[in-house]
């Protein structure tokens, strides 16, 4: 029997990247969502705490449910998906603000910034809105940083592929995708697929879901290399693939790079394909092949040597002073928290949430 965590996946929509905040906010409920509620309101309006009880009573009704995590504070909720009902409530403020597109027939903003008293925001405005430029400082800050260790990082990447064996990689993406797709037919029609991140760069330090998303999988594949070893060029054939047959996939992208594919998971027939290396090494102990891509790279002569070690070293120190900045910024959001959570009427924010569950229970039984 499946326990209430096992219903639950983990994920996050939106990054701290090299690319500065990137959203997949439109990947969390699809094309024929039934209902999407857009909460708004600014820190402290209670909007995770709102989504996470929601979520847990539709858990105790016996849900399954789709849990997206905050990068700027991993234990903050951004989104709450209830694939069943395909219903779902994102918090759509910034930076990942979002707007109805049908409003009415599937889209409702939930505004909890309707019971704030903004009687005593008023005496501390000057306070809050220093504490607001201020964490905004800090956020840019930290995209410097990360902006900057993502180069750093593409040189390591360059320094290895370089040195890569040519086309060493091709007889392990043939093989993965005889064994994957060999006895699939194509449907004629181009597979969809659903791209979100498993992963992310917090003030917690890099913070990965790939055990929730990947404990289900029949068999695992894991690509353990460097930087650069071909497991970019299996992923993405394997992605294309997956579209050609027609089949749906769970596409996962890089923390740091967003561009860049790193595990594609398979929900039909259950197989997953992932990079393992730090910051997230994986493999189960059952159902797991460990592919090791490092040694598609030749020997690296003494130059390139110092210059992968050199981009490491490099590449770490700069993460970590974004990630002392994410942390600065989280601490200044935990201060606006302060001051907004304190004139809130929480009371009226509670019977909004129950009405909320009410109408999708109603849904689940066919009475709405």
């Amino acid at each position: 029997m499946s326990t209430k965590t096992d219903r639950i996946k983990h994920y996050f929509a939106g990054g701290n990247t090299g690319e500065g905040f990137y959203s997949f906010y439109d990947q969390i409920m699809g094309p024929d969502a039934n209902r999407l509620y857009l909460l708004k309101g600014g820190p402290g309006s209670g909007k995770s705490t709102f989504m996470r009880e929601i979520g847990q009573v539709m858990l105790a009704h016996g849900f399954e449910l789709e849990y997206f995590h905050c990068s700027s504070d991993p234990n903050s909720l951004d989104g709450v998906a209830i694939p069943a009902l395909k219903i779902g409530l994102i918090d759509g403020t910034a930076p990942h603000t979002m707007d109805p597109v049908n409003p009415g027939v599937v889209d409702e903003i939930i505004n909890l910034g309707a019971f704030l008293d903004e009687t005593p925001l008023t005496t501390a405005k000057k306070k809050i809105m220093e504490t607001a430029a201020k964490k905004k400082s800090c956020f840019e800050r930290a995209y410097v940083y990360l902006a900057a260790a993502k180069g750093v990082y593409h040189h390591w990447e360059t320094t290895n592929h370089a040195r890569l064996a040519s086309e060493s990689w091709l007889p392990i993406y043939l093989r993965l995708r005889e064994e994957i797709f060999g006895q699939q037919k194509p449907s004629g029609k181009l597979g969809t697929l659903r791209r979100l991140f498993a992963s992310a760069i917090t003030p917690d330090g890099p913070v990965n879901y790939l055990e929730s998303l990947f404990g289900g999988a029949r068999k695992i594949y894991a690509l353990e290399g460097p930087p650069g070893s071909g497991q970019s060029f299996i992923l993405e054939r394997l992605v294309a693939t997956t579209q050609e047959y027609g089949l749906s996939g769970e596409v996962y992208h890089c923390a740091l790079d967003p561009k860049r594919i790193e595990h594609l998971y398979l929900p039909k027939l259950k197989i997953g394909v992932v990079t393992s290396h730090w910051p997230h090494q994986f493999c189960l102990e059952q159902n797991c092949e460990l592919i090791d891509t490092s040694s598609f790279i030749k020997q690296h002569s003494h130059l390139s040597q110092e210059t992968v070690k050199e981009a490491r070293l490099v590449f770490l120190d700069l993460l970590e002073r974004s990630i002392n900045w994410l942390q600065k910024a989280r601490t200044l959001h935990i201060e606006l928290e302060k001051h907004y959570s304190t004139s809130m009427d929480w009371q009226r924010s509670a019977e909004l949430r129950d009405e909320i569950i009410r109408n999708l229970l109603r849904t689940y039984h066919g009475e709405g």
